[in-house]
């Protein structure tokens, strides 16, 4: 991306961003020259008034230019008669600044000729819809799966060599429309909402039957009366755990994008303990108080990770916000003391390699039912969550106060991660009550660090020692149905050592809670592709957009220059590095890659 032009910054409730041009640095270090209409709207009169009040909030004004987005902006209106009568006047007007008509292709030209001065390091907080994070858990679900299963049918059409463009095409389509800004962020009408629902349901089946079919081909299959049930890892990292198979428990040990066989779980794993009030794997220990949150949780060399409690789950009062009521949550929440629910049914037990604790919580209108689930071998403390959500104006968070805290929390996006302050400082950081994070967050000091995953949940805080979920709000508009009714989802944490390698099982476990290994029949095959180092993780392995060959995309995950080397088992002649739309760059060498921090790589295996 060479420019970017938003107006969204100028609706900030608390402070004025300081610049409105200025070069914007991401995550890997890499600029894109950002333009913010002065005016801050994208429904612009256009009049004289509107022209004043932009030049007045122009810290740049010098550059003696900027854009003007006039018309009806808000559903693609353009401009009207009006807005043309009015603008015209003002090409030369005595006391305005000159109004010229022009694309905003050629504005950015010009300006990438200007010495653009200002820079900008970090993410553009927008300081209100942070209720856009939650709302309709379910639109946020579905996209969360549909992006996993369209991943997972692309590297099962690379592995077996059948080209998928034009069967996933519409797909793709589809989840990309439902991407809009009324859609995923839950801002939508009643009937968009359902409607979505019934499309993402649609895209789902008919993805899962295209990757059956490529299943089928994948190497070694054998669908016969005595083939074996294999796993199937279509992530970056090994994976080494259980899956319950015809109501028979057995144990996954499979590579990189690879196929292997089931083993037979131990019959007997006497690490696992239960009792009145804990629960352990002999990794983990865990301790429940009286409102069923984590009192303690100690690992296996003895530390505490606990702080003052994990996973205490509340029912916030959400005020209605006229008029953005999907859209918003007001930040007096905080100073307001919430409702904690206590479990009213209580039990636990061993189930083959896992232990389990099983805790009921009933309130007036509303049921929450969680299995905090250990694995033999594993430090991921699971919790399977169902809930009958009948509130209207409520939030439901899980807040956890570890004992390992610091400055700053890891909040993973695509392709990386952020890092964001848990202090409140000034304006500017209470102004971050609530944050964005993909598939985990993480904080940590010298000693050790704590991680909260999920599977569909986007909404955090992490702010004076609390990592607080949002896992359900109510808001009545414009969907009086928003949320009600049953959800089933999981989320999980983990204490990890500070360092690489700490950060590196996060990681991991944040794919492996997204992606379940596909359990087939006969199948078994080595790495498609692997990376030698953990911290650079192999995102996408597809066939290539030209029909011709395989495109593999990785990135560096841990924030630091780093070299892997690239194993591949699909059949090439050659691998060019492309850019992200795939156009070739140069040769790649893939015994040596060099990667800076979070940058992303793409290459295409190409086949003569």
């Amino acid at each position: 991306m060479d420019w970017f032009q938003t107006i969204k910054l100028a609706w900030n409730r608390v402070n004025d961003f300081p610049h409105r041009t200025f070069q914007w640095r991401g995550i890997d270090g890499t600029g894109v020259l950002v333009h913010m209409p002065p005016e801050g709207d994208y429904n612009s009169r256009g009049a004289a008034d509107g022209l004043l009040r932009g030049l007045r909030r122009y810290p740049e004004r010098a550059l003696d230019t900027a854009l003007l987005v006039f018309g009806s902006g808000d559903g693609g209106g353009g401009p009207g008669e009006v807005h043309l009568e009015v603008t015209g006047r003002e090409h030369s007007l005595r006391g305005l600044p000159k109004v010229a008509y022009s694309s905003a292709g050629d504005f950015f030209r010009a300006l990438e000729e200007k010495d653009v001065v200002p820079s900008h390091q970090g993410e553009l907080y927008l300081e209100a819809h942070q209720g856009t994070y939650t709302t309709q858990r379910r639109t946020k679900q579905h996209n969360r799966r549909v992006e996993r299963m369209l991943h997972e049918v692309e590297a099962l059409a690379a592995i077996v060599g059948e080209p998928t463009r034009e069967e996933l095409e519409p797909h793709w389509r589809d989840v990309l429309l439902h991407q809009f800004h009324d859609i995923l962020p839950g801002s939508a009408i009643e009937r968009v909402n359902r409607e979505a629902r019934e499309t993402y349901a649609r895209i789902e089946g008919e993805l899962d039957g295209i990757a059956e079919r490529l299943v089928e081909r994948l190497p070694g299959s054998d669908v016969g009366s005595d083939a074996v049930p294999t796993a199937v890892n279509l992530t970056s990292f090994p994976r080494v755990e259980h899956v319950r198979q015809d109501g028979v428990w057995m144990r996954a040990e499979v590579a990189p994008y690879a196929a292997a066989p089931l083993l037979p779980a131990p019959s007997a794993s006497p690490e696992l303990r239960t009792t009145a009030d804990t629960i352990s794997n002999g990794r983990v220990t865990l301790r429940f108080g009286s409102s069923g949150d984590v009192t303690s949780m100690i690992d296996a060399d003895g530390g505490e990770h606990a702080g003052r409690g994990l996973n205490r789950l509340v029912l916030h009062r959400d005020p209605y916000q006229f008029p953005w009521d999907a859209w918003d949550i007001g930040p007096g929440y905080l100073r307001r003391t919430p409702d904690v629910l206590v479990p009213r049914t209580i039990e636990s037990g061993v189930d083959g390699p896992t232990v389990w604790r099983r805790q009921v919580f009933r309130w007036g209108r509303g049921e929450v039912e969680q299995r905090i689930v250990l694995e033999a071998g594993d430090d991921l403390v699971r919790v399977e969550t169902r809930v009958d959500w009948r509130e209207s104006h409520r939030m439901l968070r899980a807040e956890f106060r570890p004992a390992h805290y610091g400055d700053q929390a890891r909040c993973e996006i695509q392709f990386g991660h952020l890092l964001r302050p848990t202090t409140e400082r000034d304006e500017v950081e209470r102004a971050q009550f609530e944050i964005c994070a993909h598939k985990w967050l993480a904080v940590q000091d010298a000693e050790a660090g704590f991680a909260v995953l999920n599977d569909g949940t986007y909404g955090h805080r992490a702010k004076a020692g609390l990592l607080s979920l949002n896992l359900l709000r109510a808001p009545t508009f414009p969907d009086p149905t928003a949320d009600r009714g049953e959800h089933r989802f999981t989320y999980a944490f983990r204490a990890f050592a500070p360092g690489d390698t700490g950060l590196t099982g996060v990681i991991a476990d944040g794919y492996r809670l997204n992606n379940p290994l596909r359990i087939a029949e006969g199948v078994a095959f080595d790495s498609a592709v692997a990376s030698s180092d953990p911290g650079v993780v192999v995102e996408t392995v597809k066939p290539a957009e030209s029909g011709e060959g395989v495109v593999v995309r990785l990135y560096e995950g841990l924030g630091q220059a780093r070299t892997t080397a690239l194993s591949v088992g699909i059949p090439h002649s050659r691998a060019t590095f492309t850019d992200l739309l795939e156009r070739p760059l140069g040769p790649a060498d893939l015994r040596h890659l060099e990667l800076g921090p979070f940058e992303i790589v793409t290459i295409h295996l190409e086949c003569s």
